[in-house]
């Protein structure tokens, strides 16, 4: 079976977060499948600048997973190159698989994958729950009506749990839906340098502090995640734990003057630390030493830096606005409404709590995700899809 996977970023773009890790970890456990190659269709776009790789031609990264990077015209906006080119890489697929909705390869591939009648699976990523769609409401509402709706007899949309599926049929009732959630490396977690305190301390911080509690975060500096609420949060569980420190890793998207200023006023610069991006094994032991994660996003569809924390054995306090309400019945988390007193409140029963009891239970919960057990529910999706065709 041939996969065309299309996206506008992929690795080693790691700048845009979760979804290139995901999308990469994906591929390389279907290639591993038997009777199964994947080609991944993208661009060169890094943010800002263009990756430093060999575009418009298929780049062999592992046996049966190839890469080809079409070069972008204009970053994050439009690639003339994919544009005229992607219905080649459409046309040799027996199935497409669309990692995107509101960029401009979307529409493309699904004229293309229509013309040539394959059978499509959309992978909207979040980008269809309310509050999205509502970031620029107008041109999203357009984009929708005239781009994506005309397809969506043809499409299979891919969503990670019941809320994403429930967002997705209020936008298109007749939607056809399958649920498959995102996945971890279970094994890279477990492989992380044991720090203590102020080894950690002086690794992420370099600074000379002392603290009994590491609190840290991790994602993209955006509004949507609720990093202002968990400054003030945090706010109210130093006055219970005021040796604690709070850690947020992630590259800026917008956000991080806000969350400056903030710290700023609350008089907090030697107690939170915005420290950039994270990756590899500096982002493992990141969560892996850390006493607690926290993540107050207003929503996500999945959120892969939940279970990357819960792989690594930190317990997490997850928003309403994220499908992780199981963390309660495991045993290593809470599941609570974004509000600044609802936060603090179930940050400090965290603290509480046995630790290593919440890391064994954490790393439980986790290896139900692990990449080999979701490629194989992929596999056979994508079999029973093309078999219906």
């Amino acid at each position: 079976m041939k996969i065309s996977l299309i996206i506008p970023s992929f690795y080693p773009a790691v700048i845009y977060g979760g979804p290139i890790f995901s999308t990469l970890h994906t591929c390389q456990e279907l290639a591993k499948l038997e009777d199964v190659e994947v080609y991944v269709s993208t661009t060169n776009a890094n943010i800002t600048t263009r990756l430093d790789v060999q575009t418009n031609k298929w780049t062999k990264f592992e046996e049966n997973f190839f890469v080809k990077y079409y070069d972008e015209t204009k970053v994050n906006k439009f690639s003339w190159q994919l544009f005229c080119n992607i219905w080649k890489d459409i046309k040799q697929a027996e199935i497409i698989s669309i990692q995107t909705v509101f960029d401009t390869p979307a529409p493309i591939s699904l004229l293309y994958a229509k013309c040539f009648r394959k059978p499509i699976v959309l992978s909207p990523r979040g980008a269809l729950c309310h509050w999205c769609v509502n970031q620029g409401s107008r041109f999203k509402q357009f984009w929708l009506k005239y781009l994506i709706k005309p397809f969506v007899k043809n499409i299979y949309f891919h969503a990670t749990c019941e809320a994403e599926k429930q967002d997705i049929l209020t936008i298109f009732p007749d939607a056809k839906i399958v649920i498959i959630p995102n996945g971890v490396d279970v094994d890279s977690y477990h492989k992380n340098n044991i720090l203590n305190k102020q080894e950690y301390i002086k690794k992420y911080v370099k600074a000379d502090i002392e603290s009994n509690n590491i609190i840290v975060s991790m994602s993209r500096l955006h509004a949507k995640k609720g990093f202002d609420i968990l400054i003030q949060a945090f706010a109210e569980v130093l006055q219970t734990y005021p040796e604690s420190i709070l850690l947020i890793a992630g590259p800026d998207e917008g956000e991080k003057q806000n969350l400056e200023n903030l710290i700023n006023a609350l008089e907090l610069n030697n107690r939170i630390y915005l420290i950039g991006p994270m990756n590899g094994q500096d982002k493992v032991d990141f969560l892996a030493n850390a006493d607690l994660f926290v993540l107050p996003s207003h929503n996500e569809n999945f959120g892969n830096v939940y279970i990357e924390s819960l792989a690594a054995g930190t317990p997490i306090v997850a928003s309403t606005g994220t499908p992780w309400q199981e963390v309660e019945s495991a045993d290593c988390g809470k599941w609570v409404d974004n509000t600044i007193e609802d936060t603090a409140s179930a940050m400090l029963e965290m603290l509480e709590k046995d630790r290593e009891q919440m890391r064994l239970n954490a790393r439980i919960l986790a290896q139900k995700y692990d990449w080999k057990n979701i490629a194989l529910q992929f596999k056979d999706v994508f079999e029973k899809i093309v078999e219906t065709k």
